[in-house]
């Protein structure tokens, strides 16, 4: 039954992929520059290898968080069911409440997908944990206070400045290449190529950096980062690669069932850009993400990011090439979405209250 659990982190990695494939070629498929076919196998490939290689150094950060609040037990934790032989049941109950913490962040995220919403998972992901963390978590302990509203404060601030700080980075890149580089990359026999290889390699880079960010969201909650102190794994993965690498074939799948509607959402409604401007924005994501996640310590939103690049390559052409109406549909999801995976994760939480020991 424990390992039946796992498909509860299948579905969100699956609910993931068919949103974050709108930050490595929404713009590419959007100004037919890259077949949206081509652009789901390129975006399924590299996200399984950047998970692969990078993805274990965002499974403990988000880890932190849920042991925090209650959803992953701690060493103590560990120690204790050793000590009084309920291991198993520990296993057991990590692995159910892994479930409803995925089960509630992927339903949002399906939801808001569906609605044509490039929502974003990892606040899904951090809404369900506080919302669990709000019932089960004893607040009124201030060092529990103090360790929360830190984890809260800082992945709520990389909400505000992950767009912002894409939005900064395309505009930059957008003005800089149309006045120095676009009028002599125009006069080049082989231009459509160029622009071409520019968004397969873009998309590439991308690509890797959801792979690397956003397998964390997926499998953090199964990863049990106490095992190698106390020899014994309360959880079902010891091994943060294996989770990471389990989380990106996860992602993959959704990149290549049910991704078409946010890619074309986020590439083609958001700003009126051109060919050119629109793999500048997928690299603006992508260095945004990876300068974030260094910054902050913890997994940023691709999703976000991208909308911010997107918007700030408009904004080189004037406040009127921005739709502002798309824009607020967005952040309202992007409210909307910790705020529903939070009440989700709380009355699941008080419907369990009594197998979970309150």
């Amino acid at each position: 039954m424990i390992y039946l659990l796992l498909f509860s982190g299948l579905f969100m990695g699956w609910s993931l992929g068919t949103v974050d494939a709108a930050s490595a070629f929404s713009t590419a498929v959007a100004t037919r520059v890259v077949k949206y076919r081509t652009a789901i196998i390129i975006i399924a490939v590299f996200v399984i290898i950047g998970a692969f290689l990078s993805g274990q150094v965002n499974i403990t950060r988000v880890a932190e968080l849920a042991i925090s609040n209650e959803v992953l037990s701690s060493t103590a934790d560990v120690q204790a069911a050793i000590e009084n032989d309920t291991v198993a049941l520990l296993q057991t109950k990590a692995a159910i409440k892994a479930a409803i913490i995925y089960a509630s962040a992927g339903l949002t995220v399906f939801i808001m997908s569906y609605m044509k919403f490039p929502v974003s998972s990892n606040q899904s992901i951090t809404g369900a944990i506080i919302g669990w963390g709000l019932f089960y978590a004893d607040y009124s302990n201030p060092e529990i206070l103090n360790m929360n509203l830190s984890q809260i404060g800082r992945f709520a601030l990389t909400w505000l400045l992950n767009p912002l700080c894409a939005c900064a980075i395309s505009f930059g890149l957008v003005w800089f290449i149309r006045l120095f580089v676009e009028k002599y990359l125009e006069t080049l026999s082989g231009y459509d190529k160029i622009i071409r290889w520019g968004y397969l390699l873009s998309g590439v880079l991308a690509s890797y950096s959801i792979g690397l960010n956003s397998s964390a969201n997926v499998m953090a909650l199964y990863y049990d980062a106490s095992f190698p102190e106390t020899g014994i794994a309360s959880n079902l993965i010891s091994n943060p690669r294996v989770a990471a690498t389990i989380g990106g074939i996860a992602i993959s799948i959704g990149v290549l069932t049910f991704s078409k509607r946010v890619m074309m959402t986020v590439g083609s409604s958001i700003a009126e850009i051109s060919q050119l401007e629109g793999f500048i924005v997928v690299i603006a994501m992508a260095l945004t993400v990876v300068l974030m996640g260094n910054c902050m310590g913890i997994p940023v939103s691709n999703s976000q990011a991208i909308v911010g690049a997107v918007m700030g390559a408009g904004l080189t052409r004037g406040i009127k090439n921005v739709h502002f109406g798309v824009l607020k549909n967005i952040a309202i999801a992007w409210v909307s979405s910790p705020t529903v995976a939070g009440l989700i994760a709380y009355a699941v939480a008080f419907c369990t209250r009594g197998y979970f020991g309150v």
